[in-house]
């Protein structure tokens, strides 16, 4: 994984450890979270993957980067193990009330954000839908507006990618890879990021360069890359949770299911996902040489926007081996060894 582009050790914030420090404690707040929940938070340290994806930003943008990304992985989690994994009718309320609130220009203006009320959810439920109007507010007051029109339609995109993966879930249904990776590009929540990076830096780029097709290349690349780092490297702790959304795990399946002789070894499947990857590197590199010139000054902000993408994806690669949500305190050592523990073959 930690090749070409992906070698190099990441940039961080310089106002990475004291944004971090606000970030959490205004959540925690905001959440009313107990001390095993804030500890969850803070050692889960969202706020450096963030602080890689804007290394440059300053400290009151990096804060709403960091706000977004601690909101999200409790928000996530109850589409993913949460109370509303299976639940098609709750998720989308909690949807529906998110997206709500997320209107643009003059509709902002006439509706404002007071007169909504959502007094039907849980006050965990409603917590979490006032941090992350919170951070909609700031995107919101900040020109441009081409920022906000892009980070309210990946939001769109996250959330539907979100319902798709509990109906499914409550169907009973396990969809094919393909299936599962256009869900998962969705889910996954990446997009959202690469409009906050383009709000925390401030660029100001025109919609044209939006509309290249060169720049929609490198944000599917981007997508694509987080979302397959993340099945590899969420793969034991998804199998010790039962959960069989997981690019690994339906390859497994898939192999398990055409070879009726013998069980492949989970390794097939590893090699066959790396493959995926593999491919994302040359993409990249094909993209970036078929890249238009805007002019100088424009030129300036896309190579900016293009190293925030990059940046996400090795934000999300090195936050995965500092954090211990996915290999616990065994991270060292399988970075170190390339080696992780896996079924025989899977139930």
């Amino acid at each position: 994984m930690f090749v070409l582009f992906l070698a190099e050790p990441p940039r961080v914030n310089c106002h990475y450890e004291r944004v971090k420090v606000e970030s959490e404690a205004w959540f925690a707040e905001k959440c009313r979270l107990n001390a095993r929940r804030r500890r969850v938070i803070s050692e889960t340290d969202f706020s450096y993957f963030c602080a890689i994806t804007a290394a440059d930003a300053g400290p009151q943008e990096l804060r709403t980067l960091c706000d977004w990304g601690n909101w999200v992985f409790p928000f996530d989690d109850l589409f993913d193990n949460g109370n509303l994994k299976e639940n098609p009718e709750e998720a989308q309320k909690v949807i529906d009330v998110l997206l709500s609130g997320m209107e643009i220009g003059e509709d902002r203006l006439n509706t404002g954000t007071n007169s909504r009320r959502h007094s039907h959810l849980s006050i965990e439920l409603q917590s979490l839908v006032d941090v992350h109007e919170s951070v909609w507010t700031r995107i919101a007051q900040d020109p441009p507006i081409g920022v906000q029109r892009r980070f309210a339609k990946y939001m769109n995109n996250y959330c539907k990618g979100s319902i798709e993966q509990v109906q499914w879930r409550s169907q009973r249904r396990f969809p094919s890879l393909q299936e599962t990776l256009e869900m998962r590009r969705k889910s996954a929540g990446v997009s959202p990021l690469f409009a906050l990076a383009e709000y925390a830096l401030k660029l100001d780029l025109p919609d044209e360069v939006f509309e290249c097709e060169s720049i929609k290349e490198i944000e599917r690349i981007g997508v694509d890359f987080v979302v397959i780092q993340n099945d590899i490297l969420s793969y034991c702790k998804e199998e010790d949770e039962g959960v069989r959304h997981n690019l690994v795990a339906i390859t497994r399946y898939e192999l398990q299911s055409t070879n009726p002789l013998g069980t492949p070894h989970p390794q097939a499947a590893f090699d066959s996902v790396g493959a995926l990857l593999a491919d994302l590197y040359q993409r990249w590199f094909l993209a970036l040489a078929k890249l238009p010139s805007w002019g100088e000054k424009i030129d300036i902000d896309v190579q900016r926007y293009i190293a925030s993408v990059r940046a996400v994806i090795m934000a999300n690669l090195n936050w995965s081996f500092r954090s211990e949500r996915y290999f616990g305190r065994r991270v060292a050592e399988v970075r170190r060894t390339r080696v992780v523990q896996v079924l025989k073959k899977l139930p």
